[in-house]
């Protein structure tokens, strides 16, 4: 699959799980302004997608960030991550609809881990659209700026 996900050093997504995932409006523990950000980023992610726009898809991304594809491939920085994107539009089509659902989201220490599933309806050049469905987990930070942005995003098979 590959479009979207995280890696997390030192903690597993059961573990996760276990420290108390927090509900999807953030209550309890997850900063307001973090779910802000990740609703903005998923919301922002679909559209870009449907518009093949890289550029945008690698936006929300810390200059550092890392994109772990669904065979392992890791990409560093937003310009490599749009030209990984844009490479896959070539060859995958773009986005006609699909889902992003977060299934946990829980802040641990400084960092927002949220994990989840998408499911996306893809359409390549004269081919016929294709269902895609996969499994998440971002990792986020604030930046320097203050910023929520993704530090590590792994995509994981369904």
């Amino acid at each position: 699959m590959g479009w979207r996900a995280t890696v997390v050093p030192a903690l597993t997504l059961g573990s996760l799980m276990c420290t108390g995932a927090r509900s999807r409006d953030g209550v309890a523990g997850v900063p307001r302004e973090a779910r802000q950000a990740i609703d903005r980023a998923n919301a922002d992610w679909l559209d870009a997608m449907k518009r093949e726009d890289a550029t945008a898809i690698a936006e929300p991304y810390d200059d550092a960030g890392v994109f772990v594809t669904g065979t392992g491939e890791s990409v560093v920085g937003r310009p490599a991550i749009a030209l990984l994107m844009r490479q896959r539009f070539a060859k995958e089509g773009r986005l006609l609809d699909g889902e992003i659902a977060d299934d946990g989201v829980t802040q641990v220490g400084s960092q927002v881990y949220e994990w989840g599933h998408v499911d996306l309806r893809l359409q390549g050049t004269g081919a016929a659209s294709t269902r895609v469905k996969g499994r998440f987990l971002t990792v986020w930070s604030l930046d320097a700026g203050g910023r929520w942005k993704i530090l590590r995003n792994l995509s994981l098979p369904f």
